[in-house]
């Protein structure tokens, strides 16, 4: 019976919701049906908490409405926005593809780096890193000094930069390294060429997981963490969000 996964750009660029789309398109298993989509309501980049908290109410939006109609649905931003809230109303996996590339990443290597879009990034990154329990891990964040918009607007010189400080976070220790932004999917395959290390495509190891969780039934708990709210809270936020 074929699956349906829904995989939200979290933000409201086009072009990145086209480039994710087109890294699904290249890896997803042929009995998938994925939707690859973004919300109708955000900023055009996310990059910051305030930004997160908007991006959050409208992908929780988002699925409230079309939710129902998948069997997983995937975060497609590195700072995973309204994950656990997703976690909690879905009754199917819902991944964020930071949780589930920096997790990966530690079977790979003993240490992993992230490299980033802009400067603000990195302590937002180190904040999710401890959040998520894997501080211990992290060898270095590296930043590329660029908005995440500026990312896709010239990606020769953003694979440059990111070369250039991949190099950085080995010396630093970093044995694997992530691509701390959905904007640099695609990019993997010539920084790996150069750099002669593991780097994770988040989006794409993201999907994977998705896939695979869905393939062989993998719940998420809902007894702790992700316990469902109260039904009643849930209905007054429909009313709200309709």
């Amino acid at each position: 019976m074929t699956k349906k996964l829904l995989v939200i750009n979290p933000n409201t660029s086009a072009e990145m919701t086209k480039d994710i789309q087109t890294t699904i398109n290249q890896i997803k298993d042929f009995d998938m049906d994925v939707t690859v989509t973004m919300p109708d309501f955000g900023p055009q980049s996310l990059e910051s908490f305030y930004d997160y908290s908007l991006a959050a109410f409208g992908c929780i939006r988002l699925v409230q409405k079309v939710g129902e109609d998948y069997d997983g649905i995937l975060v497609s931003c590195y700072g995973d926005p309204g994950l656990f809230s997703l976690k909690e109303i879905c009754d199917y996996p819902v991944i964020g593809i930071a949780e589930a590339s920096i997790a990966l990443s530690t079977i790979m290597g003993q240490k992993f780096s992230l490299l980033v879009a802009s400067h603000k990034a990195v302590p937002m990154m180190e904040d999710m890193v401890n959040q998520y329990g894997f501080q211990s891990r992290l060898a270095s964040i590296e930043p590329i000094g660029v908005s995440v918009l500026e990312i896709e607007k010239d990606k020769k010189a953003s694979i440059a930069k990111l070369s250039a400080v991949g190099a950085k976070a080995i010396e630093k220790g970093g044995e694997v390294l992530i691509l701390g932004c959905a904007g640099m999917t695609g990019m993997k395959e010539e920084l790996e060429t150069e750099l002669g290390v593991p780097v994770i495509d988040p989006v794409e190891y993201g999907y994977l997981l998705l896939e695979m969780m869905v393939k062989n039934h993998c719940p998420i708990s809902k007894i702790g963490l992700y316990k469902q709210p109260d039904q009643k809270k849930i209905s007054k936020l429909e009313i709200l969000i309709n």
